[in-house]
């Protein structure tokens, strides 16, 4: 692996640990503003860090009540396009605090280098068996 990949694997691996923390604060930090969301029912564009937390508050609030435990990276997959720009596909299990598997996601996305640190511009959301090979 790359130095270049290394960085973007190491954001990936801080943002599924934050994730499992449902750190609200930490995982808007790591998209870049502005940045869209492609999920099954729309295309979000987000101009604010605000508006990506309120994205993702009613949806960790939804984990909450469902004994969420932790998330797993399963399958993942990095394209470095060159010094600022990544694709990151992967597959994340999601288990209850009792272990018990809850769902899988399946996410690609696009990123930036700006400022010395990654940043996701682009979230798709798509079943867990697309991710991307690269």
């Amino acid at each position: 692996m790359t130095s270049i990949e290394q960085e973007v694997d190491q954001l990936f691996i801080n943002y599924f640990r934050d994730f499992s923390n449902l750190d609200l604060t930490a995982i808007v930090s790591y998209f870049h503003i502005p940045c869209i969301f492609i999920v099954p029912q729309e295309v979000l564009v987000f101009s604010f860090a605000s508006e990506v937390e309120g994205f993702w508050r009613p949806r960790f609030e939804d984990l909450k009540l469902r004994e969420f435990g932790h998330t797993e990276r399963a399958e993942a997959n990095i394209k470095i396009l060159n010094d600022n720009t990544a694709l990151a596909s992967s597959k994340a299990i999601r288990y209850t605090k009792d272990g018990a598997e809850l769902e899988q996601r399946g996410a690609t996305f696009a990123l930036r280098k700006a400022e010395n640190s990654w940043k996701i511009v682009t979230l798709i959301h798509h079943l867990p068996e697309n991710v991307i090979p690269m």
